[in-house]
């Protein structure tokens, strides 16, 4: 008879860090978000409706890009039924014209343009043919990317996008849950997490663990990759993971913008790198396996709620990561560069930013 396996849990008399209170957490984090493909914003406007309010995306006639708020600031008007003129978008209504920042340039019927006759307008960036906007007045940090690594030097494929019935920040907390890396991934930790924080703005988890699934995609993956892979997750602003799961015989990349919805669900939108000289078949192959890892995920957690009196033991890397997301700047600050050798938080210890 094979002895029972030893667990990775760690120290049950540890005492817990203190959960936030659920009001503590901001209805839409200030961080980067996926706005739309930029192909999209070719020949039109886009408005969506996102973080509670509607927006609007255009390319000005020199093809540079805009994500301002949709409501004209004269009565209201939705900028996303009007349309683009130079450099500015029109109003449909009034035809007041704004630029890029959000100011009026002009009001057709009058020369002077009183000080409310302006938009609220977003950082934005545009990278792998995906335009991406900073929900704040200034980006606090760049938009992210895979450490150590060009954009130039990878390839994306085709975004794909899922709801799951969960707050964000439950949403979050997950990446830092170590009790569903098995009982939903199927992922046996070998050996600890190692969760740090290279500046405040940025959370990391890395882990080193065994595939067990019985799935078909896990086995394919096992015969492919190997049995075994290092995960590193590192989760910007609360909203944005940019993921490396490295194999023994190969390596993915894939980054996760996701955003609340109204209803308290969450909204995700997933793009695969792949290297660009397999970009043709490596992009089709791990966006099947991403998709499958991750769709699986949300609707294996539907309906979770936030009970912070709940938590136990094994949940204290979530704990201080709910602490961490309670206390990500929501106005401007200057990042803070990572450290030589950077701060271990280790299990059931709740970290200082």
């Amino acid at each position: 008879m094979n002895p029972p396996q030893q667990r990775l849990e760690p120290d049950s008399g540890a005492d817990l860090p203190k959960a936030p209170l659920a009001s503590s957490f901001p209805s839409s984090p200030a961080a980067w978000y996926l706005f739309c493909a930029a192909s999209e914003l070719r020949n039109r406007l886009v408005a969506k409706r996102m973080l509670g309010r509607d927006l609007v995306a255009f390319r000005t006639g020199s093809g540079k890009f805009a994500v301002l708020d949709a409501r004209c600031s004269h009565l209201g008007a939705n900028l996303g039924c009007g349309e683009v003129v130079g450099e500015t978008i029109q109003c449909p209504f009034h035809h007041w014209r704004f630029g890029r920042d959000g100011r009026c340039d002009e009001i057709p019927s009058q020369l002077q343009i009183p000080a409310f006759a302006r938009q609220q307008s977003y950082p934005v960036a545009e990278r792998h043919g995906y335009l991406f906007f900073f929900n704040a007045t200034t980006a606090f940090y760049p938009l992210p990317f895979f450490e150590n690594e060009q954009a130039d030097d990878l390839a994306a494929g085709r975004m794909f996008s899922y709801q799951a019935d969960a707050s964000w920040f439950m949403v979050a907390a997950q990446g830092f849950d170590r009790q569903h890396f098995e009982s939903v991934h199927d992922r046996r930790l070998l050996s600890p997490p190692r969760v740090s924080c290279p500046n405040r703005f940025m959370r990391r988890n890395q882990y080193h663990a065994e595939i067990i699934g019985e799935s078909r995609r896990d086995a394919l993956l096992r015969t492919l990759v190997g049995k075994t892979v290092t995960l590193t997750v590192n989760n910007w602003g609360g909203t944005f993971y940019v993921v490396k799961a490295q194999f023994s015989r190969a390596c993915s990349r894939f980054l996760v913008s996701f955003r609340p919805l109204e209803d308290g669900r969450t909204h995700f939108d997933v793009i695969v790198f792949s290297p660009r000289g397999l970009a043709r078949f490596g992009l089709r192959l791990r966006r099947w396996f991403t998709r499958g890892h991750l769709v699986s995920e949300a609707s294996q957690v539907r309906q979770t709620q936030y009970r912070p009196a709940r938590f136990i033991a094994a949940d204290a890397d979530m704990i201080e990561c709910f602490q961490w997301l309670a206390a990500l700047p929501q106005q401007p600050t200057a990042i803070s560069p990572p450290d030589e050798k950077e701060t271990q938080l280790e299990p059931g210890l709740a970290s200082t930013l």
